[in-house]
């Protein structure tokens, strides 16, 4: 009895173990989406790094708000603010909303990966 009891034991631990492999590779998998991005040669380079920054500032700003709204609301008001004051008041480069929509590529890069924590 002693012998049964001990493998249903180390079974359940095996599938918890399991479970959590699975869970993470998931969560990892959600980040595919930027390595795919990196090395693609059709992107432009200044589109992939305003979907970098967007997704490593939506990250970062989820780190502090733990809210994915705020974290959105905050990450997509730089992107913007990048395109109004850098590219159009300072005239340092042109505002395209290409850019904006890579920032929001971004963004919501981040919230898959964030959402899929809290499963």
């Amino acid at each position: 009895m002693k012998y049964v009891t001990l493998l249903i034991i180390i079974f359940g631990l095996e599938i918890n173990t399991a479970k959590a492999q699975y869970k993470e590779t998931l969560q990892l998998a959600t980040l595919s989406p930027v390595v795919a991005v990196i090395y693609s040669k059709d992107i432009e380079g200044y589109h992939k790094n305003h979907y970098m920054l967007s997704t490593i500032t939506y990250m970062g700003s989820y780190m502090i708000t733990d809210s994915v709204w705020k974290s959105a609301v905050i990450s997509l008001a730089m992107g913007a603010s990048k395109e109004l004051i850098y590219d159009r008041l300072l005239k340092k480069g042109e505002p395209l909303w290409s850019d904006m929509k890579w920032n929001t590529l971004g963004v919501a890069q981040g919230a898959v990966f964030t959402v899929s924590l809290k499963f």
